[in-house]
C-alpha cells in the first residue's frame, strides 16, 4: 500500500508540474519555451524514477534529498495570488506525503511488503 501511495504521488507530482508549466504561460510564450523550462525544472525529478519502481533504500534516500529541493519552491510559491497558490498547496502537499513515503520504506528496509 505504501509503495502504491509512493508511486502515486511522484506520478502526480510529475504531470503536475509539467502541466503547470504550459498552464502559467504567458499567452503569447512559444510552446518550446514551456517545454524548455518544463525539462530544466522537473528532469531531476525524472531522472529519479527508478526510485519509485525498485524501491530500493538508497535511491529512495536520494530522492528525499532532491524533494527538499522541490519542497523549498513549493513554499515559495505558496506566496504567489490564488490561481498559482492552489497548485503550490497542491503540489507542496504532493511533496510532503511523497518524503514521508519513501522514509517508511527506507525505516522498513528489507521487511517492506
Amino acid at each position: 500500500m505504501l509503495d502504491f501511495i509512493l508511486r502515486a504521488c511522484y506520478a502526480l507530482l510529475l504531470l503536475l508540474g509539467v502541466a503547470a508549466q504550459f498552464w502559467f504561460a504567458p499567452p503569447n510564450a512559444p510552446v518550446a519555451a514551456s517545454v524548455i523550462m518544463a525539462m530544466v525544472l522537473y528532469l531531476p525529478l525524472l531522472l529519479m524514477a527508478v526510485a519509485p519502481l525498485r524501491l530500493h533504500p538508497r535511491s529512495l534516500t536520494w530522492l528525499c534529498f532532491l524533494l527538499l529541493f522541490y519542497f523549498c519552491g513549493y513554499v515559495i510559491q505558496c506566496l504567489n495570488p490564488p490561481p498559482q497558490r492552489t497548485l503550490a498547496i497542491v503540489q507542496l502537499s504532493l511533496t510532503v506525503v511523497l518524503f514521508l513515503a519513501a522514509m517508511q520504506l527506507i525505516r522498513r528496509g528489507p521487511r517492506a511488503d
